[in-house]
């Protein structure tokens, strides 16, 4: 079989031009992909090529033989770069650039040599080339994509195969056909690339098509995600709320009943009063600490508040919180041990630290067995600070400790002496902890007592050693 090959590289010439084409405009419209315009750059690649070849009898020799084919061999680069572009997050390897240069060299030392010497050699190159791409469009696909992918692969597979078929043939028996007068499987291996030039173009749309289910699935995924989000703050919210109501409840309506009953109800002596008046005190003081730590509270949920850092002298801080517990330890003879100064530096909000300093000391005095004692340890590793308080008290057990964080179980206990607690402390303390780059862990056993141990950085985040 023998045909016109001048006109058969016009016509394939013509086939890249319009790919070429169709992708530039494609990815001009903005239906684009990482590694987008690197397949466009492939596809104009191919069309200058082809149009050398086409242009060989009036050109030098060297011309189609050396720039020609070195122009067309060389997309397959653009390619492997564009799918390495879009299908993996690391750098893609310049050392296969390489590739270009060997190509020229080749292809200037067969210039002279005869044409199916030439053939076997831009085979070998073609199968090489062409094989990258493939490899990168066919390792670890994902099963929802692989129909798209095995389609942009084949015009690279099918390269390959006709390549070392055309490399067999001209190897084994070389034909004394030359460039105009080609016959068995070179002229066969031309006329399969009008056919598959074609779907070269449709691997573009299959790529963009990939990419924008990669982005709507994103989009699904981050939406689904703020609305488990959304979810989720509105059932904290409600129980947040719902603890606000039961919390307050008790202690207010206590306080107006005793008001009512004791100061309005009857008359009695100057000392009673007093008793009475300080009761009601008690009461109200205790209200105030809740409104105290549900204010905290909610200002350590807000996305945009930042505690005020800064390098912190812990001794005066730790006597303030020392000061607030003193009066219930004593009623309830513990023994508050605390290991002596200095302390090291700390880096974070001095408000935030008497908060979680003062909530741990009035748990370990409220769990604690009265005549008992607890010791607050001070130290320092590995730049973090250490507070540990430990007492021994009634202590937790493992479903408990479980517990303690988690805002929709929140624990609503008494103390040793009937003390009532709303649960908010921890939450609050841990919340605060964080907002510091810190945190606070808890250690208990039921009959031996708890260990909370509250860490803080010595030096800010990210701070020269």
């Amino acid at each position: 079989m023998h045909l016109d090959i001048i006109t058969l590289g016009f016509v394939l010439f013509l086939v890249y031009l319009g790919n070429a084409t169709l992708s530039v405009l494609w990815a001009w419209s903005g239906r684009t992909f990482p590694g987008a315009w690197l397949w466009v750059v492939a596809q104009v690649l191919m069309a200058l090529g082809t149009l050398m070849l086409f242009l060989r009898p009036w050109e030098p020799l060297w011309v189609p033989v050396v720039v020609g084919n070195s122009v067309y061999l060389s997309t397959a680069l653009p390619f492997a770069h564009a799918i390495w572009a879009f299908r993996l997050k690391d750098r893609f390897p310049l050392r296969f650039y390489w590739f270009v240069p060997l190509v020229v060299l080749s292809l200037v030392l067969v210039v002279d040599q005869p044409f199916s010497f030439r053939v076997m050699v831009v085979s070998l190159w073609a199968a090489v080339g062409a094989s990258l791409p493939a490899y990168l469009l066919l390792q670890r696909v994902e099963s929802r994509f692989r129909l798209a992918n095995y389609l942009t692969a084949l015009p690279f597979l099918a390269t390959v195969a006709a390549s070392l078929v055309r490399l067999v043939w001209n190897g084994v028996a070389p034909a004394a056909d030359d460039f105009y007068h080609q016959e068995g499987a070179n002229i066969l291996y031309t006329l399969g690339s009008v056919v598959i030039s074609t779907v070269t173009l449709f691997g573009y749309f299959m790529m963009t098509a990939v990419r924008s289910e990669q982005v709507v699935a994103l989009k699904d995924r981050e939406i689904e995600a703020r609305n488990q989000k959304l979810i989720d703050s509105g059932r904290s919210k409600d129980l947040f709320f719902s603890i606000i109501a039961h919390d307050l409840r008790g202690p207010i309506g206590g306080a107006a009943r005793y008001v009512r009953k004791h100061l309005m109800g009857k008359m009695t002596g100057l000392e009673a009063k007093y008793t009475e008046v300080e009761t009601l005190a008690s009461a109200l003081e205790k209200t105030n600490e809740f409104l105290e730590k549900l204010l905290w509270w909610s200002r350590a949920q807000l996305q945009d508040w930042t505690p005020a850092v800064a390098p912190i002298d812990l001794a005066p801080i730790l006597d303030q919180a020392l000061a607030l517990v003193r009066s219930t330890a004593d009623l309830k003879e513990i023994a508050v041990e605390v290991s002596p100064p200095p302390y090291p530096d700390l880096v974070a909000d001095p408000e935030s630290v008497q908060i979680i300093l003062g909530n741990l000391l009035s748990n370990a005095v409220k769990f604690s067995l009265p005549g008992h004692r607890i010791r607050v340890k001070v130290s320092e590793n590995r730049r973090l600070c250490l507070i540990t308080v430990h007492d021994e008290g009634v202590g937790m057990d493992a479903p408990t400790l479980d517990r303690l964080f988690r805002i929709e179980d929140k624990l609503s206990t008494h103390g040793t002496t009937g003390e009532r607690g709303s649960g908010m402390g921890l939450l609050l303390s841990r919340s605060l902890a964080e907002r510091n780059q810190g945190g606070i862990t808890i250690e208990s056993e039921p009959g031996v007592g708890t260990r909370a141990t509250l860490w803080l950085p010595t030096r800010a985040l990210g701070s020269p050693t």
